[in-house]
């Protein structure tokens, strides 16, 4: 939704978008009856106060120029309407529709352990929302994790953008998180004969405050404040069913991957080479090293991927720019996960590999790297130890390919 004005703060263009929003048919009567003078831009924030109603909106503005004059162009987004009656609320999303049954089926738990898991991510979103304010990478960085993790992909998606940006202008971005997460429900919304029903979307709106609110508080009402003191971690409050991915932190602790591998597998972290050292270990794994080959993935040869980030950035409507960083980070993270997945193969942890190929393939997936994710997700399922060193050949023979086109194209 956009309009724009010149140097002497005069409309001169608007989308129909716009023109609705206002109730107005043509440009022209806008113009005549000069709405848009009412304009005021307060706390970040956009608002615009008419007869009938009043408008709340996050905006970013543009400068256009030609030849004679600079233009400004207006962006809104996450627009609230509020009428003069205060029971008439319309947001401009659709609710966020989890189906908890397929993605606790996908990713491999109960459904209660999702609820809990979910629960606990809404909680830490609401402990960390003055972190995210104030720019902080860390808790953006926990909170995208946990989101992939639930297979929000959205979510995920959002705060990888907000992450991305100049500090100074996420805020915008910021208050467009808390509505999603607002957004998010467990119950199916209802379609009529001529819509399907939009699962995980953000494009429509929702017509009554009820409807908004019982969303919220369904997601809410079972939730208990977590129980911490200033030195407790938040991380302790996801751990009592099943693991926890080690590369999610939620504490300020300066804890590395290495650490918090350690602390979950209580021993001490198993690199390929130390694997493969003659030190003494006692005597489980040692036992486990003689029985399984060892995986020499550095002798992997590359298979060809078919891949171009210009169709994720079409599909995800993000500039493939941005794509591109996402990509070099998973590659990033990927590289360190390596020693985690053959840690995990020589001592026949099923349970982590199927964590670490969960990770991973959420990754690729939302990035559309799908031939990556498509052996991350037989990596997911296999259930046959002995299949897995196939698996994982096959899947860095197709990494190294991906990892070489990258370098080619930042021109590395």
């Amino acid at each position: 939704m956009y309009y724009g004005y010149n140097n002497n703060k005069q409309l001169i263009l608007a989308d129909n978008e716009f023109l609705d929003l206002l109730g107005y048919a043509t440009f022209n009567t806008l113009l005549e009856d000069k709405t848009t003078e009412n304009i005021k831009f307060e706390n970040n924030k956009l608002t615009l106060s008419l007869s009938n109603k009043k408008i709340e909106a996050n905006y970013t503005e543009t400068k256009l120029h030609t030849s004679t004059e600079e233009i400004t162009l207006v962006k809104l987004s996450n627009i609230i309407e509020s009428s003069n009656n205060i029971n008439n609320l319309q947001i401009n999303y659709q609710p966020i529709y989890l189906d908890v049954t397929k993605i606790s089926q996908e990713i491999g738990l109960s459904i209660d352990d999702y609820k809990l898991y979910l629960d606990s991510f809404i909680d830490q979103s609401i402990i960390d929302e003055k972190r995210l304010q104030d720019g902080d990478d860390r808790a953006i960085k926990n909170l995208s994790n946990l989101a992939l993790t639930l297979k929000i992909p959205n979510i995920n998606i959002l705060l990888l953008k907000i992450k991305k940006l100049p500090k100074a202008e996420r805020l915008p971005f910021v208050d467009e998180y808390y509505t999603k997460l607002a957004l998010l429900t467990l119950k199916k919304p209802l379609t009529d004969a001529n819509s399907e029903t939009l699962l995980e979307a953000d494009t429509l709106g929702v017509s009554k405050e009820e409807e908004l609110n019982s969303t919220f508080t369904e997601l809410l009402s079972n939730i208990e404040p977590p129980k911490q003191t200033a030195n407790t971690p938040v991380q302790e409050e996801l751990q009592p069913t099943v693991p926890v991915e080690p590369k999610i932190e939620l504490d300020d602790n300066l804890l590395d991957d290495a650490d918090i591998f350690q602390l979950e597998q209580q021993l001490e972290p198993l690199t390929e080479d130390a694997l493969l050292d003659n030190t003494p270990r006692n005597s489980t794994l040692e036992q486990s090293r003689d029985e399984v080959p060892r995986v020499a993935l550095e002798n992997a040869k590359a298979l060809p991927i078919n891949y171009n980030p210009k169709v994720a950035a079409d599909e995800l409507n993000l500039p493939v720019v941005l794509i591109e960083e996402f990509v070099d980070d998973f590659i990033e993270q990927a590289h360190h996960d390596k020693d985690h997945l053959l840690a995990s193969y020589y001592q026949k942890d099923m349970d982590n590999i199927h964590e670490l190929g969960h990770k991973l393939k959420g990754a690729a997936s939302n990035l559309r790297i799908n031939e990556l994710a498509d052996v991350l997700e037989e990596i997911q399922f296999c259930t046959d130890h002995s299949k897995l060193e196939a698996l994982f050949i096959k899947y860095w023979g197709l990494f190294i390919s991906l990892e070489d086109y990258m370098k080619q194209s930042s021109g590395a």
